[in-house]
């Protein structure tokens, strides 16, 4: 099967060269790349070793991650179609096991693999991402989890065309950062089955330009996903969703210091789901004008 990769980009790319590198230096290469630009206001420009090789499409108009990416599909005529990132990459060998694992898993609509956490030094933060387990995954296991957290890379994702098109593909009127999150959960919907490949690692990297760096932003648009996606999953889960969702909400506006937001999302989580030792703390030090000036000066990461 022919597989396309597609790559969104906006801006300054500082790790595009990197990105490309990963993909092209595969030992089992694709059969097609294309960076799509966003709309930059400074066009984006490859460099010269990848001319020919590598595909360049520049946008007119701003469609954020998802139209980027629909852009890209809509240019590839392939089978498969690989997921990366302008600031991530990819580990050798990922391609390969992938194709293979859906090459054993005819029925599943993607395959998706591990994720190491690196900073914009390319140094390891620590940080553990979710990790579902090894194999096929059916959709009956998988819509509780996939529904409370976003636990695939989205650049270690090789999914099939034709269920990524009949699902209503990349485009989503979803808010910029969790796109991809609610194209899995279209999949779900469907009853597509997933599977995960341990084998197929990316380097994903954290810095503050990046998509997930304002939390608050991203609560707010997780709870989106939520509204949008509620019939998947019984109400119980349903509501520990939305108290976690509210303790995200609340440390973003902590970090924008906007205090009394920060105790009302709080309060809000608590009447849904009994709090955390971590959440009692902070809701004390938010009752404390000279605690509370102490908070908002972390990583964004944190």
């Amino acid at each position: 099967m022919a597989v396309g990769v597609i790559v969104p980009v906006r801006g300054e790319a500082p790790f595009l060269r990197e990105a490309l590198r990963s993909v092209l230096s595969q030992d089992l290469p694709p059969d097609d790349v294309v960076v799509v630009d966003d709309a930059s206001p400074q066009p984006v420009e490859l460099d010269a070793a990848v001319t020919g090789v590598v595909r360049l499409i520049r946008l007119g108009e701003r469609g954020g991650p998802a139209g980027a990416r629909q852009a890209g599909l809509e240019a590839l005529g392939t089978d498969l179609v690989a997921l990366l990132d302008a600031d991530d990459a990819w580990e050798p060998g990922k391609l390969a096991v992938q194709v293979e694992a859906l090459d054993r898993h005819a029925e599943a609509a993607l395959c998706f693999g591990r994720a190491a956490v690196v900073g914009a030094d390319g140094a390891a933060t620590g940080e553990r991402w979710e990790e579902p387990e090894a194999g096929a995954l059916a959709p009956d296991g998988l819509r509780a989890l996939m529904y409370e957290l976003n636990p695939i890379p989205t650049s270690s994702v090789l999914a099939r065309r034709d269920a990524v098109v009949a699902a209503g593909g990349f485009a989503s009127s979803v808010p910029y950062g969790v796109e991809d999150w609610d194209l899995w959960l279209r999949l779900l919907a469907r009853e597509q089955p997933f599977v995960c490949e341990p084998g197929a690692r990316v380097r994903y990297r954290r810095h503050g330009g990046g998509l997930t760096a304002d939390l608050a932003r991203l609560a707010e648009a997780s709870m989106e996903i939520h509204e949008r996606h509620a019939a998947l999953v019984p109400e119980e889960v349903r509501r520990r969703a939305r108290a976690a969702d509210l303790t995200a909400l609340a440390r973003g506006r902590v970090r924008e210091r906007r205090y009394s937001e920060a105790r009302s999302a709080l309060a809000a989580a608590a009447r849904l789901q009994p709090p955390g030792r971590r959440e009692r703390v902070l809701r004390s030090l938010l009752a404390a004008p000279g605690a509370r000036n102490l908070l908002g000066r972390r990583d964004p990461y944190a």
